[in-house]
């Protein structure tokens, strides 16, 4: 393993902000010794560097920046620049790679080594540490970029006045420290509609699996979205992740990479997350996992001293609204009759209800909560009362899924294109093992939230690949959800999460 060092390279006066690092602000639950740098670093990520300038840096030891790269533009909303841009990084670590590379090859005192490379040596020795061949080759396979947030983070400050306030309130009724309600910062610049690579959605970025375990995620709603409902989520998972953990700073940590990994990594080297951090070694327990308490540490003070970074800022206003539920479906067009009601308000206050209910079937089904504007509830709610229900074949179950009663010509092709499904799905959450043998007036199950349970356990003779075959997942993505790293080692009785 890499020692610390403190190495800033060649090419900037100052990479990290000059200002002395202080958590004073922050409740004694959350200890910040011994991660000072990290802090330093992330506040630096947040606050100095914006769209256009990735620093090059160690992944193991953050201190350790080589170069800021400044780019004439930002990568926001441009996916032929990122590409371009991610080019370039590429060739610049590989170049710090060469440059650690020949330093080995040449020699300490070889003629052949250039300024760039004795004030590489230089910077090293002054600092304690005498250069090796070892030392080198690992600091060649741990370099990285990251690239600066200012821009975002800013936003993120502006977008939470509308929900923050209401948030602590619910991290409050829960019992937890109200510092937590500021981890948004950190997973989404409290961008509400944000979906990630990996399909981790809503402010807290919650996968599917775990969403399911706390919210309705179905054809017609994706709680994930709504900020309140997936507030209470994340309330609920902190609360769980401490009472299996005991440790503020690994509730936090599994926050990201889950209460099960944690958990091991505890049994094996106690709740101290610095030994945690130097020692557990995991597939799954990588860069962004071992700095995610420190990058929680860094946004909890920047949002707190945010004038001290970004000047006054004017907060967006606290969103009001009433939440009614619905007794029966309704057509969308019974809510856009309504004077002053638009689909275009609807969609702003509503960003739970998903696209196919907008686009597709334009029906809010039964037991759907609708947010409108503040104070036009009740009117709303006794408008509806005087139109008819939605009446087609798109109808809603007991349990609130989107279902589909068969008409006379369908297939199941047919149905699947109309609900915006497919086949193989329609015949999973149905249990239909011929598609031809469907008939006019069945009820067909077409939400997702039909389509599998949120959890599995394990039964006598299982093995995880024909589970993963059984619920239409893949090996790869049931062993990462569950982060098993061995494929044969699953026990009966062992409750499985299903992706």
């Amino acid at each position: 393993m890499v020692q610390r060092f403190f190495l800033f390279l060649l090419f900037s006066s100052s990479l990290l902000g000059a200002g002395s690092f202080s958590l004073d602000q922050i409740s004694s639950s959350f200890p910040s010794k011994g991660f000072a740098d990290e802090i330093e670093f992330w506040k630096a990520i947040f606050t100095e560097y914006g769209d256009r300038e990735v620093l090059i840096h160690d992944k193991n030891d953050v201190r350790l920046i080589y170069e800021v790269v400044r780019f004439a533009r930002g990568v926001r909303d441009d996916g032929v620049e990122y590409e371009r841009q991610r080019k370039k990084l590429g060739e610049k670590e590989k170049e710090f790679q060469r440059l650690f590379g020949e330093i080995r090859r040449y020699g300490f005192d070889s003629e052949k080594l250039t300024k760039t490379h004795k004030k590489i040596i230089r910077l090293l020795e002054s600092n304690g540490y005498s250069p090796s061949s070892q030392l080198l080759r690992e600091l060649g396979r741990n370099i990285r970029s990251q690239r600066g947030i200012k821009e975002k983070f800013r936003e993120g400050l502006i977008r939470s006045g509308q929900y923050l306030s209401k948030i602590e309130t619910i991290f409050q009724e829960h019992g937890l420290p109200t510092e937590l309600a500021l981890l948004p910062h950190v997973e989404s610049s409290f961008d509400y509609s944000a979906y990630s690579k990996r399909g981790a959605a809503g402010i807290w970025q919650f996968i599917r699996g775990t969403g399911r375990r706390y919210m309705k995620i179905n054809r017609s709603v994706d709680e994930r979205l709504d900020p309140l409902k997936s507030s209470e989520a994340a309330a609920r998972l902190f609360r769980e992740n401490y009472d299996t953990l005991e440790s503020w700073p690994l509730a936090v940590t599994a926050f990201n990479h889950g209460t099960n990994g944690m958990a091991r990594a505890k049994r094996r080297f106690g709740t101290d997350l610095g030994k945690i951090i130097q020692q557990y070694q995991s597939r799954t327990f990588g860069f962004a996992s071992k700095n995610f308490y420190v990058e929680f540490l860094a946004a909890v003070s920047v949002a707190r001293n945010y004038p001290d970074y970004f000047g006054p800022l004017e907060f967006a206003s606290p969103r009001l609204y009433d939440t009614i539920s619905l007794k029966r479906s309704h057509r969308l067009s019974h809510f856009t009759q309504i004077q002053g009601l638009t689909e275009e308000i609807l969609r702003d206050y509503n960003p739970h209800i998903r696209a196919d209910v907008w686009q597709r079937s334009k029906i809010l089904p039964a037991g759907l909560e609708i947010h409108l504007p503040h104070g036009q509830g009740e009117t709303i709610a006794a408008a509806l009362e005087t139109v008819p229900a939605a009446s087609g074949p798109i109808l809603v179950a007991d349990n609130g899924a989107m279902g589909y009663r068969v008409q006379d010509g369908d297939t199941l092709l047919v149905i699947a294109n109309r609900v915006g499904s497919s086949v193989s799905t329609l015949q999973l959450a149905n249990n239909l093992s011929n598609p031809d043998r469907i008939y006019p007036g069945q009820f067909l199950l077409v939400s997702e939230a039909s389509e599998r349970p949120t959890q599995y356990r394990v039964r006598p003779g299982d093995t995880l690949i024909e589970i993963a075959i059984k619920f239409g997942t893949s090996l790869r993505q049931l062993q990462s959800m569950n982060l098993i790293d061995d494929p044969h080692l699953i026990f009966l009785g062992q409750v499985l999460l299903i992706p």
